[in-house]
């Protein structure tokens, strides 16, 4: 009977333990599905373009967290998937990391490079603002095809 006194205590202290190493109270961690191709990406992806990155815009909230945002031009460039739009400033979210324990990106922002890049988008609803599907799958280097690469750069 002491035991079971003595382990009610240390597994109610382990499970509160447990429950806060997956970030801070309120903050919203998310597994991201990792896409083994860049096809896989595109089939998941809402809108795929072919883009320049203009410049940084601000930020958005995402997930609770503040993401950088950025203008990009898309006018006469590949379309992967989705209607071409040739849009000359569309507003793109760059997707952080979650329990980063504060840095949105504590990899580097994939977008931060002003270069030419296809981004694999979505949005939350229809007039949502599109974001890159997931921190580590949603920026590849365009190669100056108009073809996906078969795999991910290493």
């Amino acid at each position: 009977m002491n035991v079971r006194l003595l382990l009610t205590p240390l597994l109610a202290a382990g499970l509160v333990a447990c429950s806060s190493a997956s970030g801070t109270e309120g903050e919203e961690c998310r597994d991201w599905p990792a896409y083994a191709t860049p096809e896989e990406a595109l089939e998941q992806a809402d809108y795929v373009i072919t883009a320049d990155i203009v410049k940084r815009v601000g930020n958005e909230t995402v997930f609770d967290t503040e993401a950088h945002a950025y203008s990009v031009s898309t006018k006469g460039l590949p379309v992967l998937k989705g209607d071409d739009l040739g849009h000359t400033d569309l507003k793109v979210i760059s997707t952080p990391q979650q329990c980063s324990g504060g840095d949105a990106y504590p990899d580097g922002d994939p977008l931060s490079e002003k270069q030419r890049v296809i981004l694999f988008l979505t949005r939350e609803g229809s007039e949502g603002l599109w974001r890159t599907i997931t921190p580590e799958h949603g920026v590849l280097p365009a190669s100056g095809s108009d073809t996906l690469p078969e795999n991910w750069p290493a």
